[in-house]
């Protein structure tokens, strides 16, 4: 399952639509919240974060997450590639840092290689878990 939390509307719809065509089951959030209220991560999942969320920002959602000790492959999107963002994601131990507008086929590639290289590393991993 990838994941999507995005609150532009145009961005979740075109890579939703995508990723399915290339048959990824994808599930759209338009604010951390309702992430955190609703998706039930699991080994094998991978999460497509924007940074600049209304309400809880994806930075604090990945505090959120580390600190429940859920591991997944995140890849942030952002159209802000500040170098605190970067920090932060990479402190947070975020797979991928891409700057908007993102090229379709270079996040498919990216999602492929997140589930390909890191699902080993991950089955020891605690993703099994309810994040609320």
């Amino acid at each position: 399952m990838v994941y999507l939390v995005d609150d532009d509307k145009s961005v979740c719809y075109g890579f939703g639509m995508f990723l399915e065509s290339a048959g990824m089951e994808t599930r759209v959030f338009g604010t951390a919240e309702d992430f955190l209220n609703d998706a039930r991560l699991q080994t094998g999942d991978v999460l497509v974060l924007d940074m600049h969320l209304p309400g809880m920002s994806g930075c604090e959602l990945l505090h959120k997450l580390s600190e429940a000790e859920v591991v997944v492959p995140v890849i942030v999107v952002t159209a802000f590639d500040e170098p605190q963002s970067r920090e932060a994601c990479k402190d947070c131990g975020v797979t991928a840092f891409l700057r908007k507008p993102v090229d379709a086929e270079a996040l498919l590639d990216i999602i492929t290689y997140s589930l390909l290289m890191m699902a080993p590393a991950m089955k020891n991993a605690n993703t099994n878990k309810y994040i609320n």
